[in-house]
């Protein structure tokens, strides 16, 4: 099985001195593109798209955040699927 385009890889890297809660590293293919924090009602932040895009992700639980990466690594394969096909 191919390795997934977009992880969340968690991390303490940004936080403040006194931040309770994880970080995550938005990595595209190995690369870090992002990072979300934990806002006052849940996880901030973006996830990169296939089309070169950022996708915002409302305030929410990392399992939203988790599902959308999900999502969004079905839909990164069957963009490098069409792109081979070429």
């Amino acid at each position: 099985m191919a390795k997934p385009a977009i992880e969340l890889i968690e991390t303490r890297q940004g936080c403040e001195m006194l931040e309770t809660t994880l970080r995550y590293n938005v990595m595209l293919r190995g690369v870090k593109v992002g990072q979300l924090f934990y806002n006052m009602r849940g996880y901030a932040g973006s996830l990169p798209t296939p089309e070169g895009r950022s996708l915002y992700v409302p305030e929410g639980g990392i399992s939203r955040f988790r599902r959308e990466v999900a999502i969004l690594n079905r839909e990164f394969a069957a963009a490098d699927k069409t792109a081979e096909t070429k």
